[in-house]
């Protein structure tokens, strides 16, 4: 038995940049609209950014918080789940006749962001710091999670 290989000629394909990231949103376009209440426009939740560090002490967490105000801030820790919630209240400026908005990506609304802290922590001395739009969290890790040398006799 024999195989005869068939030679091809590759195809000529031209290059569209972005797309991939086009054809994804066209699908996500098309299943939001299912999805929500007005216009095809699902409401928008603000999307803060959290880095979670672990050091030998405590766990700490910080979020950028630019343009929100310490009091609309909630932090709550429930069954070793630290979740930060917040309010960034829209700009109400008022109509220019002479200017005109090119972009708009500033958001106003509400965010959560949760994280699940292992059960080794102590809540009670979780301390909490607001600084130039940054919020620290630092939860102390209770003695029993704290690393500890151990003595070798001889």
């Amino acid at each position: 038995m024999t195989k005869t290989l068939v030679n091809r000629q590759p195809r000529t394909m031209t290059p569209l940049p972005f797309r991939n990231l086009m054809s994804r949103n066209l699908f996500n376009d098309f299943f939001n609209q299912f999805l929500s209440e007005t216009d095809g426009e699902l409401p928008q939740m603000m999307s803060v950014s959290m880095d979670v560090a672990e050091t030998d002490q405590a766990f700490e967490i910080q979020v950028d918080l630019p343009g929100i105000d310490l009091d609309d801030i909630d932090i709550q820790i429930d069954n070793n789940t630290l979740t930060i919630r917040g309010q960034r209240n829209e700009q109400t400026e008022e109509k220019d006749e002479e200017k005109q908005y090119h972009r708009v990506e500033r958001y106003s609304g509400s965010f959560a962001r949760s994280v699940v802290l292992p059960n080794s922590v102590n809540e009670d001395e979780t301390a909490a710091e607001f600084k130039d739009g940054v919020l620290k969290i630092v939860v102390p890790k209770s003695d029993e999670a704290k690393p500890r040398k151990i003595a070798i006799n001889r």
